[in-house]
């Protein structure tokens, strides 16, 4: 081993976890200085990091792999790569928990090796004091604070969500650290609410006071589609947001003794900010909306569901600890593939069984005709109508067919070279999906090409897809010393996994 090794060996062992890397004389090294935005003074200790962001990357690296701390003068030096062909910008934040976060996005020249970001100034964040009346012992009551479903603004990536703080014996509270955002305001006592603000913004309000209100008494009856007592069912009583960004919040919950009956104590709201939803197993739910406390006793019906019974034959070679589930559609659900984020078919519900059991049954569900799909890890989706009813006869279905590969490599038309950091998207179909599944967690579906411009989605069913690849092509231009970058886009039907499709990029998918 060389004494050069051995020099950079040294330094990855003491500078790995700041930089993460061991650093050549290639990468670009950032300076700057961070300062109060009020006074002006430099701030120390403030979590500075970095992440450099690849030419033919469709999306930013957000990994901030390269971090440094600010000295007693407010001061930070960094250095993250910087190969000509491999790096076109880097993003910088600021954290510091005494100051609002603060990001940086400059983009990188092949010729600069040194960047002088000069004063960055941060802004600090925000308190809010409290004090609650209205009720003899307020001590280790729970205030909470939580922050608007605002989607806007850098800060919310590193602001906390929610706050929590505990009332002290004169019943003052006391918040630090907020941001200049609204919040919902609760006070809870043995998990029930018993105040709620719905809008606070601790930029404009720096003190608050709150009198507790008297809590309603709230009592009813549940009971069957023949008018008997259903007990043990679960009761949930929820105010609604008054504001567009505000938050709806679970007031409290209890359920009904054995003839039935129940009763809460629930915070006043007006009827039309207040609904109960009632539950239990093998019953539908049932979501009463504007209900009124105190004016007379509520009676809720609950109608008892049907189920569908079933037997399932699973691949010989699945492991004896995999699950399969069923998934509940109703029978005229289009099962077309789709790469439409906004196109969700998504099954009514999803129970789960060991593969060990090979017989299962699926509760709560209206009389009427279903389309079941027998799915999970090494299964080829298999479904069956099935009629849901009390006394059901077992509905017997095929599932032993193992999933299959989609694969293929992405290339340049012009060269055949291959494309890699592509983004590749599959499409999916119904039964692909949860109940719960938003358009926001459909990343599952997609993929990153290799070096070699591979790519590979495993343990599909035999059925037609999409696939929607996106890719930066990046051509330097020396009169900027900047590199001119065009996204490309192209979709491709593929008629069957199984196969190794190969997919060119040309101009013509430029957008």
């Amino acid at each position: 081993m060389d004494n050069t090794t051995i020099t950079c060996t040294i330094l990855l062992l003491l500078f790995f976890t700041i930089d993460g890397i061991c650093q050549t004389s290639k990468g670009a090294s950032l300076h700057g200085i961070l300062v109060d935005a009020e006074d002006g003074q430099p701030i120390p200790d403030v979590l500075v990091r970095a992440a450099p962001e690849k030419i033919e990357n469709v999306y930013p690296d957000q990994a901030y792999a390269h971090a440094t701390v600010t000295n007693a003068e407010g001061t930070f030096s960094l250095t993250i790569p910087n190969e000509p062909q491999t790096y076109y910008a880097f993003s910088l934040i600021a954290l510091h928990p005494k100051y609002q976060a603060k990001r940086l996005r400059q983009e990188m020249f092949p010729s600069k090796g040194h960047y002088d970001l000069g004063e960055v100034p941060l802004k600090r964040t925000l308190s809010l004091q409290g004090n609650v009346s209205g009720n003899k012992d307020v001590q280790g009551l729970v205030v909470n604070l939580k922050m608007h479903n605002k989607p806007r603004d850098f800060f919310r990536a590193a602001a906390p969500i929610e706050h929590a703080a505990k009332i002290g014996d004169t019943g003052n509270f006391n918040f630090s650290d907020l941001y200049p955002i609204e919040y919902t305001l609760t006070i809870s006592k043995n998990g029930a609410i018993i105040a709620f603000v719905d809008a606070i913004n601790p930029q404009v309000q720096t003190r608050i006071s709150i009198h507790l209100p008297k809590l309603k008494t709230l009592y009813g009856a549940v009971v069957d589609t023949h008018g008997h007592p259903v007990a043990e069912a679960r009761i949930y009583a929820t105010r609604h947001r008054e504001t567009q960004h505000g938050h709806s919040t679970l007031l409290t919950s209890t359920q009904t003794n054995n003839t039935g009956n129940f009763q809460m104590q629930v915070l006043e709201t007006e009827p039309q900010r207040l609904s109960l939803e009632v539950s239990k197993k093998g019953y539908f739910s049932r979501v009463y909306e504007n209900v009124e406390i105190g004016k007379e006793q509520l009676i809720v019906p609950l109608e008892k569901g049907l189920a569908i019974k079933g037997q399932v034959i699973l691949p010989r070679d699945i492991s004896s600890d995999a699950h399969y589930t069923v998934k509940v559609f109703p029978a005229d659900t289009q099962m077309e593939s789709s790469l439409n984020p906004l196109v969700l078919h998504k099954p009514l519900l999803s129970r789960h069984f060991s593969a060990t059991a090979p017989t299962f049954m699926v509760d709560g569900l209206f009389s009427g005709t279903y389309t079941l799909y027998i799915v999970g890890s090494g299964i080829s989706a298999a479904a069956i109508d099935a009629e849901a009813s009390a006394n059901s006869e077992p509905v017997f279905i095929v599932a032993d067919r193992p999933g299959s590969t989609l694969q293929g490599q992405v290339l340049w038309a012009d060269t055949s070279e291959p494309v890699y950091n592509a983004v590749v998207s599959r499409s999916w179909y119904p039964w692909e999906l949860n109940p719960s599944d938003m358009s926001m967690t459909l990343d599952r579906f997609e993929v990153e090409t290799d070096i070699n411009g591979t790519f590979k989605f495993d343990n599909l069913t035999e059925n037609r897809y999409q696939l929607h690849i996106r890719a930066v092509h990046a051509v330097f231009d020396n009169a900027t010393e900047r590199y001119q970058r065009t996204l490309i886009h192209k979709q491709v039907k593929i008629p069957a996994p199984g196969t190794a499709y190969h997919i060119y990029l040309g101009r013509q998918d430029a957008r």
